[in-house]
């Protein structure tokens, strides 16, 4: 079914030009699993939260630098919090996550082993106390699901079109 994108329908084909990367590394998995533990309530909806509160799934955040050029940052250690925000503690990765600048956009995509997956947009709000615990904090305003059967924003829900006039 995925060979050749055969079920999906191809729209748009993007290529990357990597002006840099840092060194290849093995990911900190007792940093990301105690950075996992510090995490607020509620969710964005129930599946958003299953998506992001779930350890096993990829999550990367990417933001543009001062430079121009985007930065992506692994955070698999991110969770929700509240009905518009997620959070990611610096315990992994930290340097990379303390040098992002408050008050800029950043998206966050998470992606689950079973290739479902979410993209959320918004502002960073920077490092700030979330309980007894410190962690960087986006402020979500927007969502997109990817998926079949109907890959459209999410968030903000989209207004309800009337239909007068159907085509065959």
């Amino acid at each position: 079914m995925f060979r050749y994108n055969a079920y999906f329908g191809i729209h748009t084909v993007y290529y990357m030009d990597l002006g840099a990367h840092t060194r290849k590394q093995p990911l900190p998995m007792p940093a990301i699993i105690l950075a996992a533990v510090k995490k607020g309530e509620n969710a964005l909806n129930a599946w958003t939260k299953n998506l992001f509160d779930k350890l096993d799934n990829l999550k990367f955040l990417v933001y543009f630098t001062e430079e121009g050029f985007p930065s992506l940052v692994p955070v698999i250690q991110s969770q929700s919090a509240g009905t518009q925000h997620l959070i990611f503690a610096p315990g992994a990765f930290t340097r990379e996550l303390k040098a992002i600048p408050k008050g800029v956009p950043m998206a966050l995509f998470g992606l689950s082993l079973d290739m479902t997956d979410v993209l959320t947009r918004g502002i960073y709000q920077g490092i700030r106390w979330v309980g007894p615990h410190r962690c960087g904090v986006l402020k979500v305003d927007w969502v997109y699901n990817s998926m079949p059967p109907v890959p459209q924003q999410i968030y903000p829900p989209l207004p309800l079109e009337l239909i007068r006039e159907f085509e065959l």
